[in-house]
């Protein structure tokens, strides 16, 4: 469950004064970090505590190529969660806008295309934030997900460029295809060239990793044991998400064991692995170079490259083999260090525990 409150969130002090910062100047505020690592609960801490008006787009759910409307529809369930201190005074700002229908103390936006152009609402909040010497931010939560919508970057470009007191957020773990899709590099991109800053979520350090879990135990009762602490630290590879995990299965036994960090091996290497067939079943070639480095730990281009050659029984172009790594590599499932490795160690207990279907 995603944190709301500072209190709740663990060693991401740095991270939030990034965060503060940035609202001052920037337009653009792209939060990264592998899965798991705490990036919704982040922003939804750092949007708080900014005491701005803000909207949060959770992106999770729509498909690859949504639709107007389904964008429409998550900004019109966005608008009506607003904060009810600033909520009035928006409603207010915004009903003279095509498309933009008031119903008491709610918004219903019009869907169809020919409806509510998204461009023209983000300008009227932007004229009443400037009006009222605030600042307005917009989140998207997984905004790589919905990379086959072009009209978002189209849109970011236009707020970056007229809107000077809106400030964009997105998160995004799947990082290469998050850069892929804002298209910051690409000069055939509307948002080729914008300054954005960057907030990346990092995993735990050994004794960030022991102070969280010693100080969860502690919150909870349990009396934390060194041994099993130093257990779940070496499994679980300082991911928040899975240290909480294995934190909240104490809990509910109420007590803690080495046998309950094995559990949350398997269990998060189950998630992990569920995850990584959505790959598989674009192609098992994925499969078959996952199922390989899970068991080498660590392999090289040449060594990828053999394998599957030899699982197809045919030579390989290069460009097919660098093609399958890159994008293996974008969505975050490996990354390139020295020759390529799992990301997540979860993700790769999983694989061993039940390798990825290969046919």
């Amino acid at each position: 469950m995603p944190k709301k409150s500072r209190s709740d969130l663990y060693n991401r002090e740095d991270e939030l004064e990034i965060f503060s910062n940035a609202l001052a100047y920037t337009s653009l505020i792209v939060i990264i970090g592998l899965r798991r690592t705490g990036k919704t609960s982040f922003m939804n801490v750092a949007l708080s505590e900014s005491d701005y008006p803000h909207i949060v787009l959770d992106i999770r759910g729509l498909s690859f190529n949504p639709s107007h409307a389904d964008i429409v529809r998550k900004v019109e369930s966005a608008f009506n969660l607003i904060n009810r201190k600033w909520l009035s005074a928006i409603l207010n700002a915004v009903k003279q806008v095509k498309g933009v229908g008031i119903l008491g103390n709610s918004i219903s936006l019009d869907w169809s295309k020919d409806g509510l152009d998204l461009a023209n609402l983000f300008d009227r909040i932007n004229a009443w934030a400037e009006d009222n010497d605030k600042r307005f931010l917009i989140a998207f939560d997984e905004i790589q997900l919905i990379r086959g919508e072009k009209s978002i970057p189209r849109l970011f470009a236009h707020i970056i460029d007229y809107n000077q007191n809106i400030c964009l957020i997105v998160t995004g773990s799947e990082m290469g295809l998050l850069f892929d899709f804002l298209g910051l590099d690409d000069p055939d991109s509307p948002l080729y060239g914008r300054h954005y800053t960057e907030i990346k979520m990092r995993n735990f350090g050994q004794d960030e990793s022991e102070e969280f879990l010693i100080t969860g135990f502690n919150q909870i009762g349990i009396d934390p044991q060194q041994k099993i602490i130093e257990h779940a630290i070496d499994k679980l590879d300082g991911i928040v998400g899975w240290l909480t995990l294995f934190g909240a299965r104490c809990r509910d036994q109420n007590s803690m064991s080495a046998d309950i960090v094995d559990d949350v091996v398997r269990e998060g290497g189950k998630l992990a692995r569920a995850e990584a067939l959505k790959m598989v079943r674009y192609s098992t070639r994925y499969g078959v170079v996952l199922n390989y480095i899970a068991k080498a730990k660590k392999a090289s281009w040449t060594q990828v490259k053999s394998i599957m050659e030899a699982h197809e029984n045919r030579t390989l172009p290069n460009p097919t083999v660098s093609d399958t790594l890159s994008r293996l590599v974008k969505t975050s499932l490996i990354e390139k260090n020295g020759g390529y490795r799992i990301t997540d160690r979860l993700l790769e207990e999983g694989i061993l525990e039940n390798p990825l279907p290969e046919n």
